[in-house]
């Protein structure tokens, strides 16, 4: 593990003991220079400082594999190539220089459209190491919206895959890019019409001579667009300060060695993460296009993977699926969850079956992303369904969402951030910007939440999402977990309905069943068995398939809009 423990926030010393959680005003200097106001109740993180090397991740990844160019960086898990670190650096030197010759400067912004592939560490730090912008697009996404990412992002090229070429290109013509910014990676027999990554890579040039310009690492160098869950997506803008800093502090409280699982996707920042954190480790990242159930469990056991980085509906096929008693998985002995909350009761699930830890993680695309994460040795009894400590350098307000104070520990409200990992900003968007950033520098999270003695942080739900019955407060993600461990249920999501004789908002869940005779309610009985009676389920509507976004967070809007149109009928 990579252990980086230099000054990094000048503040007074405090004790990393478990129990020696410190709340106070906070007084202290941080790299911003930011101060909270005297009444604040600040959290700090309970480990030691953090030293951020004035480096671009290229700078410390290529420093980082001078040493270890013979083990291997990247495997695919599917056909199984490898591709050592020094074959790493020298991929990315050539398609670095490639794209420069093509026209790509500093500060340009280009759009990377494809599925996780050996590729696109390469593409990424190539980009990185010239001070290019990546904008990461998913592949799922049509032609329209792919091209109003690249208008929002002013976007200078697109780099797709062969197998959405068709896409990429369609794309390019609605955004006003010609087809020769459209480049493409991956290796495949049918003419292609765009410039080929993989033909860069295979060039003869002597990389021994390919130098680059000093990149500042307070510049933007990924711009990725928030999932929009709660509305229009918007540009984040991350420095290679905030990756950097972020990456270290996970590489602080996390080791990945000898191999980690390359299957949260690389366009989404959590995906991103954890790729940082393996190639800064010198491990082996294992690298997976999408979930499909049985390479994934081959990846588990050929590799034997330690710890597995997944979303949670991937926690609920090990929790559930039958193929998963096919194959030895003794090797794993950590799932971490990230990118969407998951409750107690799937945590416990997954840890009775497969006699490994959950340890949940906690972020936002506007954090790079990880500020909580739990430790190895802090997934015991009592922590279930906690997302872990401030990861280092980090400070947390909790702010009351009625009259907007600092609350104590073990008192709910809204989720406030400060550290080196906060972004820049929302990309050409100063009204967000304002409503997002407080003016002393903690990032408004919208998620609903506390912290508790001990220091580890509970994530409850979001502020926008708490349903409102008769005053009380209801958080859906806890109607989803204590549904989610029906026997007979493989998936639900919980909204605001409406009771059509009084017009009173009421809880209701949209339910995917295993078997197709469970009843509403059947249903509505077993959450009140469960639940404080103000909580109870009052309405169910069975669905074929909960939307999600790709890292597994509910898309819980979908369904509300579907809720709310269904009125009117």
């Amino acid at each position: 593990m990579i252990h980086t423990r230099s000054a990094l926030l000048r503040t007074a010393p405090r004790s990393s003991s478990r129990t020696a959680l410190v709340a106070r005003a906070a007084t202290a200097s941080i790299t911003r220079s930011f101060s909270a106001p005297a009444a604040s109740i600040v959290f700090q993180s309970p480990h030691p400082p953090l030293h951020v090397p004035n480096q671009t991740v290229w700078d410390a990844i290529s420093e980082r594999s001078g040493s270890i160019g013979h083990r291997d960086a990247l495997v695919c898990g599917l056909s199984h190539e490898n591709m050592t670190y020094q074959q790493l650096c020298d991929n990315v030197r050539r398609v670095a220089d490639g794209l420069r010759a093509d026209g790509l400067k500093k500060g340009d912004i280009v759009l990377v459209h494809s599925f996780n592939c050996v590729e696109y560490p390469i593409i990424y730090l190539a980009m990185n190491a010239l001070g290019v912008v990546s904008s990461p697009a998913s592949p799922m996404m049509l032609p329209h919206d792919l091209a109003a990412q690249a208008q929002a992002a002013n976007a200078k090229a697109i780099i797709t895959h062969r197998a959405l070429e068709g896409v990429a290109l369609e794309a390019a013509a609605l955004a006003g890019l010609s087809s020769d910014r459209v480049y493409s990676a991956g290796k495949s027999p049918a003419e292609t019409k765009t410039k080929s990554i993989n033909e860069l890579m295979e060039s003869n040039v002597d990389t021994s001579k390919i130098q680059f310009d000093r990149v500042d690492p307070e510049a933007m160098t990924l711009l990725p667009f928030s999932s929009g869950t709660t509305g229009k997506p918007k540009g984040v803008s991350l420095s290679n300060r905030n990756l950097l800093a972020n990456s270290l502090q996970v590489c602080h409280v996390e080791d990945l060695r000898p191999h980690s699982l390359g299957l949260l996707p690389f366009y989404h920042v959590y995906g991103m993460m954890v790729m940082h954190v393996t190639l800064l480790q010198g491990a082996t990242n294992v690298v997976l296009p999408k979930f499909e159930p049985e390479s994934f469990l081959n990846t588990l056991t050929k590799y034997k993977i330690k710890k597995a980085h997944v979303a949670p509906p991937i926690a609920l096929f090990l929790a559930h699926h039958p193929l998963v008693d096919k194959y030895d998985l003794s090797a794993t002995e950590h799932l971490v969850s990230g990118g969407a909350p998951m409750g107690k009761e799937v945590e416990a699930l997954v840890q009775k079956r497969l006699n490994v830890s959950v340890k949940q993680a906690y972020g936002l695309t506007e954090a790079s992303p990880a500020l909580n994460y739990t430790e190895d040795n802090f997934t015991k009894e009592g922590t279930q369904g906690t997302v872990g400590r401030l990861v280092p350098g980090t400070e947390l307000r909790v702010r009351c969402t009625q009259n907007d104070v600092d609350l104590p520990a073990n008192e709910t409200g809204e989720l406030m951030y400060r550290g080196p990992q906060i972004m820049k900003g929302y990309f050409n968007n100063d009204d967000a910007n304002k409503e997002t950033l407080t003016e002393d520098g903690f990032l408004r999270t919208g998620d609903v939440g506390y912290i508790d003695d001990h220091g580890f942080v509970y994530v409850v739900d979001r502020v926008k999402e708490l349903i409102k019955y008769k005053a009380y407060q209801v958080p859906p993600a806890e109607l989803e977990d204590v549904l989610n461990h029906h026997p007979a249920i493989s998936d639900a999501c919980c909204v605001r309905g409406m009771d059509p004789k009084t017009g009173e908002e009421v809880p209701k869940a949209y339910v995917v069943r295993k078997d197709p005779a469970l009843t509403e309610e059947e249903v509505m009985d077993f959450v009140a068995s469960k639940v404080t009676p103000y909580k109870k389920v009052r309405q169910v509507e069975f669905i074929d398939e909960i939307p999600k976004s790709a890292t597994g967070k509910i898309l819980r809007r979908v369904l509300q809009d579907q809720e709310i149109a269904s009125r009117s009928r």
